[in-house]
């Protein structure tokens, strides 16, 4: 049995695009998998730790041999905790919309948990570079925006989320983009969305 953790970084419900992908992708991976467990984090409805001061000098405490409050040790136990059950998926699925060339706060506030030294990347001392840490595993991102294509000097949004989970050791990373839902009215934008279905089931079946 594998166990899927389907990010969802919008805070419309069904009202949302990207979660209206989600859903026929993971309805089709769920009818082709039945034995699999899928697991959904809102990131507008999930508590997460912040990321203040103290996170700050406790994230850096090992590499400058810093000490470390118990109650600075007692909050960066709640970072660990989400690392694990991050870590702990062989599938994930991140639904996301673009706000303002971007993603949207709240996800990149959990990948400021999730996206440390020394637990989810390294560094290569004779390539000068990061490595990440993390196995890799297959990802899946449905992504709208209103009007940017993919590829854009605007676009944050895609090559944020394809830099920031390999740098964590993610490379196995599948895209749909849907990058024209600004549509003049209710029904052009239902069927516009309505175009990826498809797309979605057999993206989803076959994941």
């Amino acid at each position: 049995m594998n166990k899927v953790l389907h990010i969802e970084a919008s805070p419309r419900g069904s009202d949302s695009g990207s979660s209206q992908l989600a859903c026929w992708f993971l309805s089709a991976y769920s009818q082709a998998n039945p034995q699999d467990a899928i697991v959904k984090l809102n990131v507008f409805e999930t508590e997460l730790p912040p990321f203040d001061a103290d996170a700050a000098h406790t994230k850096f405490a090992p590499i400058f041999r810093e000490d470390v409050s118990e109650s600075q040790a007692a909050m960066w136990q709640a970072v660990r905790e989400m690392i694990n059950s991050f870590d702990a998926n062989d599938k994930i699925v991140v639904s996301c919309p673009m706000w303002n060339y971007s993603i949207p706060y709240r996800l990149k506030h959990y990948f400021d948990i999730i996206v440390q030294p020394i637990l989810t990347f390294g560094y290569d001392h004779e390539q000068k570079m990061n490595v990440g840490l993390l196995r890799n595993r297959p990802v899946q991102l449905l992504l709208t925006r209103s009007s940017t294509p993919p590829g854009d000097y605007a676009d944050f949004q895609l090559p944020y989320l394809r830099y920031v989970l390999g740098s964590i050791g993610i490379r196995d990373v599948r895209v749909v983009t849907a990058w024209q839902t600004a549509q003049p009215t209710a029904k052009a934008r239902f069927d516009y969305l309505e175009s990826f279905r498809n797309e979605c089931n057999k993206l989803g079946a076959a994941f």
